[in-house]
């Protein structure tokens, strides 16, 4: 009765309850056992999905039991040669145990999966049937994935229209704003109905600015449901530019090129190469990536040895994919480099840019109610950035640091953030014609974009925060001379990249322990000069044994003679 103090049952209660639990227990192993004995003998009849279908019926994520069904079905169909009708009756008999499955586990793996199988096996799938299906589960459960997956498969294979799919979707948002799966599913179906016909946007602009308008009433309804937030980032995410050189520059003998996207020239299955044209002379020559991966976005080549550069000599560098020209890039030998200027900003219509900016507003003016609002605060950065980055620099990371603050779990993705916006601004600011940049400073945690650098001479990162983990990142800088990586937290050298024009390098002031660490500058075969005062390696007794042993061209270590 209501209001009454649950007590425990009686000892023979809890004794009975206890048996009665072993009794399940050890008839379940033996229905597991026969199972297994059947399927072991060949025995692929009806008694095996009977015991089967019972063991499933209590737990249906045993996948074993799932795949002993799937082969006593196609026995059924190819050994014993069933008529069509009855193997159409054998699988609306799978459906209807799936369903009942279900009861148990609605998100159980094995049971969608069959379920899969089962519409893909079947002589006559009845996907109306399944497409109401999922719409019964998807109102019990709005946040099954696993049934918006099998929803996807079944709309793919009874081509049911995107528009109508897309329908369905707002109506599941319209009844709650917090339903992610169904924001998610929006996101994949717009760019089918609404394909922006000058690909720079994720849709076509009208219907873009209505996407805008609605997820700014969701995302405002309830500023901390996160689920419109992410479907806002989708709609303000930078368009993914077309495949195409970004550098190309010869230094020594070799010639690098910088690609805006990782890709790969390597592998039977790849259809891109680079050619070198030197006065309408074709060279194709074999490139390896400065990352040691199969794809990346830096690609070195020893020029070809029967190559002449005169002073005047116009060098081309082509990327094709099969037979089709992508991009090209020429120069002139004397000037021994080309590049194309990173473009960064979203480049949003002004149509676009003032439904932006509505939005911004907006923001600010829920900040001042809730200023630790870390959504809002997330969405006026996107915004700020997304409408004109360099007018909102300033308070773009005023906005990142007020984030650190308010959520401190999720620091480590605003750090990084940070660090992405700031090599931004100062690639912005870069000039080729120096040939060096200056990243100090910078409150730096990660590195982005270095295949932007890969023709500069001297890079000073000091006085960030970069550890051992940034080191990798800095492959592209293959041009690299003076290399700066004072006062930062870095603890190991390894995954320090092969630098092959790195003469100077500074790791002064960091917290490097053993000495052992110089072992991984071997690659770096130019090395010169090595600084590693101020950390704790410094005062090993072995630390210049190991230069002398290791770096055998390093000749000043710690600013003194070797």
């Amino acid at each position: 009765m209501h209001g009454r103090v649950k007590t425990k049952g009686s000892a023979e209660d809890q004794e009975s309850k206890r048996k009665e639990r072993e009794k399940k227990t050890k008839l379940y192993r033996l229905g597991i056992d026969r199972a297994f004995t059947k399927h072991q003998a060949g025995e692929y009849d009806e008694e095996a999905l009977a015991i089967t279908a019972q063991l499933l019926t209590a737990n249906p994520d045993i996948t074993t039991l799932w795949n002993i069904r799937r082969e006593v079905l196609l026995h059924f169909r190819d050994v014993d040669q069933r008529t069509e009708g009855e193997i159409q009756d054998k699988m609306q008999g799978e459906l209807r145990l799936i369903e009942q499955c279900f009861r148990a586990n609605p998100k159980s793996y094995g049971g969608w999966h069959h379920r899969r199988w089962v519409l893909d096996n079947m002589p006559v799938p009845i996907w109306e049937q399944e497409l109401a299906l999922c719409s019964k589960f998807l109102e019990l459960d709005e946040r099954n994935f696993l049934c918006w997956d099998y929803r996807r498969f079944v709309v793919e294979r009874s081509q049911v229209p995107a528009a109508d799919e897309f329908e369905f979707s707002s109506q599941k948002i319209l009844s709650n704003f917090s339903n992610y799966s169904s924001w998610h599913y929006r996101s994949r179906l717009l760019p089918c109905i609404y394909p922006d016909p000058m690909g720079k946007l994720p849709i076509e602009e009208k219907k873009h600015k209505e996407e805008l308008e609605l997820v700014q009433n969701a995302a405002f309804t309830d500023p901390n449901d996160q689920s419109p937030w992410f479907y806002q980032r989708w709609l303000l995410g930078r368009t993914l530019q077309p495949l195409m050189l970004s550098q190309v520059h010869i230094f020594r003998d070799l010639v690098c090129a910088s690609l805006n996207h990782s890709i790969t020239f390597t592998g039977n299955n790849s259809e891109m190469h680079l050619e070198i044209t030197v006065e309408g002379q074709n060279f194709r020559t074999t490139w390896k990536s400065t990352n040691g991966q199969q794809y990346s976005h830096v690609w070195i080549s020893s020029l070809p040895k029967e190559l002449f550069l005169g002073d005047k000599s116009t060098v081309v560098v082509s990327l094709y994919r099969g037979t089709a020209l992508v991009h090209y890039l020429s120069f002139k030998s004397e000037d021994l480099q080309a590049s194309v200027k990173p473009q960064f900003s979203a480049g949003f219509s002004e149509g676009i840019t003032s439904v932006l900016q509505d939005e911004l507003d907006s923001c600010m003016k829920l900040l001042d109610l809730e200023p630790d609002s870390k959504w809002t605060l997330l969405t006026s950065v996107l915004l700020m950035q997304a409408i004109d980055r360099q007018k909102y620099q300033d308070d773009t990371f005023s906005k990142l640091s007020q984030l650190i603050r308010v959520d401190p779990h999720r620091s480590g993705y605003f750090r990084d953030l940070w660090s992405r916006y700031k090599m931004e601004y100062a690639i912005d600011k870069y000039s080729e014609s120096k040939q060096n940049i200056d990243l100090s400073c910078l409150n730096l945690t990660s590195m982005y974009h270095c295949h932007y650098l890969s023709y500069v001479h001297t890079v000073d990162l000091s006085n960030n925060n970069l550890s051992c983990r940034s080191l990798p990142q800095l492959h592209p800088l293959q041009c690299c001379q003076v290399l700066k990586l004072e006062n930062n937290n870095i603890e190991s050298l390894r995954g320090m990249p092969t630098l092959m024009s790195l003469h100077i390098l500074s790791l002064r002031s960091n917290i490097i322990s053993s000495a052992e660490e110089v072992k991984f500058l071997q690659l770096c075969t130019h090395l010169s000069s090595v600084d590693l005062s101020d950390n704790p390696a410094a005062k090993d007794e072995m630390l210049q044994e190991l230069v002398k042993t290791f770096l055998l061209s390093v000749k000043m270590l710690n600013m003194s003679p070797l």
